[in-house]
């Protein structure tokens, strides 16, 4: 897709959240490539600062430094992806928060806060923006899920209840926003991103733990986040005009096996 410079129409803009490493890394790199103007939302500060230099900004990246548990903060942000060009066309919910987990010692504290970051910061930034992309004519929500809110892990229950409701809760304002605005889910498996690999990293045999991870998989390897980020470009775009309340799995076919 043209930019809106090159083409003389007016430029289309994606709000991504998360967009300082990962999937959302990825997923903002993407919609740069296909000519939409970024605002970018992470709590990382320098994260977004690299994200800049990598992209080559040149005035089609807004970086928007907030922490989704501080609301008010998260609000201001959101204003300024508004009002950056007066528009809003796409909305990618990439934050996401997993913590380590043991379903008998989790605490209050741990629960609220996963809470807070991958269920009700989706639903408040839905909530914010939802006006502006009806007014967009063409809106979009993609919301990055989990095959978790599929199937079951026994050490992510916290983590697995919350990606359950942001599918519950794409599927729901997949009806509430209907006409003019779509929301569908990606719904990722395993993906090499920062914390994944920190997480291998830190066990005894790190290849052993990979090899095992990967022959999992049928297609034979974990997910990259650019895998990802093409499977939220394609159901923010014209493509997918038809395509809402849905929830794409991107799994390298772990989620179909039995055994």
């Amino acid at each position: 897709m043209a930019t809106g410079a090159e083409t003389g129409l007016q430029t289309h803009v994606a709000l991504v959240t998360g967009a300082a490493s990962g999937i959302g890394r990825a997923t903002a790199l993407r919609f740069l490539g296909a000519g939409y103007d970024v605002a970018a939302l992470d709590r990382n500060e320098l994260g977004l600062q690299s994200l800049a230099k990598e992209a080559g900004d040149k005035g089609r990246l807004l970086v928007l430094p907030a922490d989704l548990v501080d609301e008010d903060a998260t609000a201001a942000a959101l204003d300024r992806a508004v009002a950056w060009h007066g528009r809003l066309d796409v909305v990618v919910n990439v934050a996401g928060l997993s913590l380590p987990e043991d379903f008998s010692k989790t605490t209050r504290e741990e629960w609220t806060t996963l809470l807070q970051v991958n269920l009700r910061g989706v639903y408040f930034i839905c909530q914010r923006l939802a006006d502006a992309l009806s007014e967009s004519g063409e809106g979009a929500i993609v919301n990055i899920s989990s095959i978790l809110a599929r199937v079951a892990d026994p050490t992510l229950v916290a983590y697995g209840a919350t990606k359950g409701g942001v599918s519950s809760l794409t599927r729901a304002l997949a009806i509430r926003l209907a006409p003019r605005v779509r929301v569908n889910a990606v719904c990722p498996g395993d993906v090499s991103t920062p914390g994944l690999e920190t997480w291998i990293a830190g066990h005894p045999d790190p290849e052993g733990v990979r090899k095992e991870m990967e022959s999992s998989y049928p297609l034979g390897r974990i997910c990259m986040p650019d895998d990802v980020a093409q499977a939220v470009l394609f159901l923010a775009g014209p493509g997918a005009r038809m395509i809402t309340g849905q929830e794409l799995l991107v799994d390298g076919g772990l989620t179909v096996k039995v055994y």
